[in-house]
């Protein structure tokens, strides 16, 4: 809970500027591309925080919900700081896309465990996308924000597998190691839907698909060490591993 009471910056605090700053070939090649990823950051998460409820209820973890609802906070945090830049460079905000509703239905319908496993996909993909982001752009602001949600996103995942771990503390170690491959195999479908719909990005970037996969995978890490130890005691939770 540390990270996230002590994890307090502000959209307002990056040089925006007051008329758009990017030229125009990397306008064309960004802008699609930013204005889907500021769409999917910025969930009410209304549906993870009522399964986490519930299963904070079932399994004694009173600081859950608390720390979902810092969490969403976070990655809302994203999307308005992302919002902003997009405002600056007269970039219209998406209402909608096909693949931030798909990943939104999907959630729907999971339980606590896949609706976790569905959103850290997610994460794990922004890992190497918003280092492209970074090292594609001239824009000193973009550079900045891009750096700071790699920061948050590096300690989201360490929460994450907290939750994750204690999702599957009661499985043996077969079962655990069954949960990691479908885990590697929703990331790698995840990867082979978000590459060709970001390529451009990628691309100026100097990011293969194999490197993109490689990194998606290594952002993996934090919940492979934790499910393979079996890191599940409810410590992990309530007092998450974010300081």
């Amino acid at each position: 809970m540390y990270y996230f009471h002590s994890n307090n910056w502000n959209p307002a605090q990056f040089p925006f500027s007051a008329s758009p700053m990017l030229p125009p070939k990397e306008r064309e090649m960004l802008a699609a591309s930013l204005q889907q990823f500021q769409l999917g950051e910025g969930s009410d998460g209304l549906g993870l925080l009522s399964r986490a409820a519930e299963f904070s209820s079932k399994n004694g973890i009173p600081n859950l919900p608390e720390a979902m609802t810092k969490f969403i906070r976070e990655e809302q945090r994203h999307s308005a700081v992302l919002g902003l830049f997009l405002d600056q460079e007269l970039i219209p905000r998406l209402r909608e896309h096909w693949v931030d509703g798909l990943f939104r239905k999907v959630r729907k319908l999971a339980g606590f465990e896949l609706m976790l496993t569905v959103l850290v996909c997610a994460e794990f993909v922004a890992v190497p996308y918003y280092t492209a982001v970074h090292d594609a752009t001239s824009s000193v602001t973009l550079k900045r924000i891009a750096r700071r949600i790699l920061l948050d996103e590096a300690q989201h995942l360490e929460f994450q597998a907290d939750n994750l771990a204690l999702c599957a503390s009661a499985r043996g170690d077969l079962m655990r190691f069954v949960t990691i491959l479908l885990q590697l195999a929703a990331l790698s479908a995840t990867c082979l839907l978000v590459y060709p719909l970001h390529r451009h990005v990628f691309r100026a970037a100097g990011m293969s698909a194999f490197r993109f996969w490689a990194m998606a995978v290594e952002a993996h890490r934090p919940i492979l060490r934790k499910l393979s130890r079996s890191e599940a005691a409810r410590h992990a939770i309530t007092e998450p591993a974010l300081h």
